[in-house]
């Protein structure tokens, strides 16, 4: 449906139309029409983004393991002793060659010199040295990986709780350890996926290129349209049960955030200039001005809905192995399941034990709100709930979804918990737009003719 509603888009006027090429400079990630993005703008973008997250917590943490022993024992003047290095060396070449191998041959399978290895048995020897000042061992005694693994662990948490109150700018500033955003960044753009990065380009992008849309077109991003934003993630967190009743503020606070920071990052106003876009191309005159066939597919997305559950058991038409159902034979135990439940919360105890369908069973069951036509939801599953009377328990009823990414096969009881009415225009209008950020965002990108370093794998589907 939203391909063939795009077609309805009005006139895009948020790029100028040149067709001259656009090319790569050696330090950009990104070039558009109107603007560039380099490496470096785009690293401190990674690490700012990350502090607070647990991908920052590990990038952080990656890097104090490569850096700790080298600053610690350098800011208590410990230096490699050269003669314990060679003799360390020669027992590691003892060792290998005993075992019928050589030394050489092992560092050039993983490319690495002399000089590495090397360093590396210089660095293992230090950080033995500081495990054994610290715990005051004597000299003789050997320290264990244990007391090894046991420091680098204390001393990586108390940085860690340090990073916290870092200042702008820097994800750890406590002398001798200092480490910017862009050195987070950077670790983090070299372990990332190649479609995580395109999606942090695209955003970084969108931070730069919609306001100065915004402004050629005179529209101002008050207030009240990022409070819009925030009211209707709320709502959205609300009703998911995916989240197990939290609320988005406490979603917020596990990641060491709050109301008020989103308030104030990027990450929101770009949504709110989508906003404003969503509006602008799709006014109330061009609600009034559909066809019976697009208003009934909005209404089939946006309109009624009815909050669900079900308990999925897996069916072929023909058995492949004597533990496969097939379709009768999944509606028989599901029938049998029936006429255990009393009411919903049978239904959700039982979906728990027997439900085949694994992120719906660890919460009882339940879907949540959908609609006659729900995106990740098999559509024999909406055709039943929208086919039953009102609320209740329904089916068995046959689900077959041919998706190449996840295929469906099975027989399914349905529960409907809840009924609502489609709401307002007005509202079933804001839904609309909203929905729309993701194809918007996509067709604004190609307007201003984004080009990245990196390519997604597969196309958007949008």
């Amino acid at each position: 449906m939203l391909a063939f509603l795009l077609l309805c888009f009005p006139s895009a006027t948020w790029a100028a139309q040149d067709a001259t090429p656009l090319h790569l400079a050696q330090n950009q990630v990104a070039v558009w029409n109107g603007g560039s993005l380099d490496q470096d703008r785009f690293d401190r973008f990674l690490g700012a983004n990350a502090h607070y997250q647990q991908t920052g917590v590990q990038a952080l943490t990656h890097l104090l393991q490569i850096r700790l022993v080298e600053i610690e024992a350098d800011a208590r003047g410990f230096k490699p002793n050269p003669a314990a290095v060679d003799a360390r060396i020669q027992k590691a070449r003892e060792q290998i060659e005993a075992a019928g191998q050589s030394l050489e041959t092992i560092l050039a399978s993983r490319q690495m010199g002399m000089q590495e290895f090397r360093k590396l048995i210089a660095d293992s020897l230090l950080h033995e040295d500081l495990v054994r000042a610290d715990l005051q061992l004597p000299v003789e005694e050997a320290v264990t990986a244990e007391m090894l693994q046991s420091w680098t662990d204390q001393h990586i948490a108390n940085l860690q709780e340090k990073a916290k109150s870092a200042p702008p700018g820097m994800v750890l500033d406590a002398p001798p350890y200092r480490i910017s955003e862009q050195e987070l960044g950077a670790i983090l753009r070299q372990t990332m996926g190649n479609d995580d990065l395109v999606d942090r380009v695209e955003q970084l992008v969108l931070m730069e290129a919609l306001p100065a849309w915004a402004q050629a077109e005179k529209l101002p991003l008050t207030d009240d349209v990022l409070y819009q934003e925030i009211e209707w993630r709320r709502k959205r967190v609300e009703e998911n049960p995916a989240y197990g009743g939290a609320t988005y503020e406490g979603l917020l606070q596990v990641k060491n955030s709050s109301i008020e920071a989103v308030l104030k990052s990027d990450e929101l106003r770009v949504a709110g200039y989508l906003r404003l876009l969503a509006k602008q191309q799709f006014p109330d005159s061009w609600f009034e001005n559909l066809e019976a066939e697009q208003r009934a597919d909005i209404e089939a997305e946006y309109g009624a809905s009815r909050y669900i559950g079900w308990i999925l058991l897996r069916a072929h038409e023909e058995k492949t192995d004597d533990l496969d159902l097939t379709f009768e034979e999944a509606e028989k135990e599901l029938l049998k399941l029936r006429e255990r439940m009393r009411n919903a919360d049978d239904f959700r105890s039982l979906a728990t034990d027997y439900s085949e369908d694994e992120a719906t069973r660890r919460r009882a069951g339940m879907l949540g709100w959908v609609h006659a036509r729900e995106d990740g939801v098999p559509q024999a599953l909406c055709d039943a709930a929208f086919a039953a009377p009102g609320k209740g328990i329904f089916g068995p009823v046959k689900i077959v979804d041919a998706n190449p990414f996840q295929p469906l096969s099975g027989m399914a009881l349905v529960l409907i918990a809840d009924l609502r009415e489609s709401p307002p225009q007005a509202e079933l209008r804001a839904l609309y737009r909203r929905g729309q950020h993701k194809a918007l965002r996509r067709q604004f990108l190609n307007e201003i003719r984004l080009r990245c370093r990196w390519q997604r794998s597969f196309p958007t589907a949008d």
